[in-house]
């Protein structure tokens, strides 16, 4: 195989992304940046990819394997060594299957994965297809139908050492609240399915900032947290809570946004081959 360059959009987690553990929707959005990186593959008896996380590389092998992919492979950009690397590595594979069962044979494999691992595949899926994406742990992956085009605004933080299992520890500690909050959180992210459908950026901003109080309520964000994003001149904002991606998210109103701010849309078009 000759060396490919792809062009990888930036996906992020627009809610749900820190209560998967608790069995809770997620959902995931394309936007309009991307990596640009050269997929490369070099002979090898045995199938190696480059994914630092143990699980997935396991079933991402297993599922590259089923589809006729061997040998060593290589992916290089600006986002080697970065927290984004096994997203974007993996959307790359993934793109090099030009399977059309990869949405019906990965919820499978993915049924024991961690939370974690469970978010960096569907931001990876989400790469592939562009536009907004729906899934939950062990059911699958939906495109949500939409034109919305935002705008949104990014604020990328330095990277935060995570509980692993933020939910257990509140299950454990107030077992006669967690079934409630969790069944909230999962409507709440159903709430954001309906405003992207909708168009209505004002309701999914609300969504927002629901979930930031959760985040708050839950221990996953800090006082502090809740207290800058509060003072972002928005229709609503959040904390993006994931060891791989840590940000403050918002719906942009009329108010001047802090300089530090990304101003970015949707974007609907997925990994896409750069020619020449």
């Amino acid at each position: 195989m000759d060396a490919i360059r792809l062009d990888i959009p930036f996906t992020v987690p627009l809610l749900g992304e820190a209560f998967v553990e608790a069995g809770t929707p997620l959902l995931t959005a394309a936007l309009g940046f991307s990596w640009r990186v050269t997929v490369k593959k070099s002979e090898s008896p045995k199938l190696s990819i480059p994914i630092s996380s143990p699980y997935l590389k396991k079933i991402l092998s297993k599922f590259l394997a089923s589809q006729g992919l061997d040998g060593y492979y290589s992916v290089s950009g600006p986002h080697e060594g970065g927290s984004d690397q096994d997203f974007v590595n993996a959307a790359a594979l993934l793109y090099l299957t030009e399977c059309g069962a990869i949405e019906e044979s990965l919820p499978q494999l993915l049924k024991r994965a961690g939370s974690w691992d469970f978010v960096t595949a569907a931001r990876a899926l989400t790469s592939l297809s562009g536009g907004v994406v729906a899934s939950r742990q062990g059911e699958g992956f939906l495109s949500i139908d939409s034109t919305t085009s935002g705008p949104i605004c990014l604020r990328i933080l330095p990277g935060r050492r995570i509980d692993e299992t933020p939910v257990s520890k509140f299950s454990k500690e107030f077992p006669a609240l967690s079934d409630s909050m969790w069944h909230l959180v999962a409507h709440l992210v159903l709430e954001g399915i309906g405003a992207i459908q909708r168009g209505d950026l004002a309701a999914l901003g609300r969504a927002f900032s629901l979930e930031a109080s959760l985040l708050y309520a839950t221990g996953q964000i800090a006082l502090s947290d809740l207290q800058r994003i509060s003072g972002i001149p928005s229709l609503g904002s959040k904390v993006i809570v994931s060891p791989a991606l840590v940000a403050d998210l918002a719906i942009p109103s009329e108010g001047v946004l802090p300089d530090d701010f990304q101003m970015v849309r949707f974007s609907y078009e997925g990994v896409n081959e750069i020619e020449g």
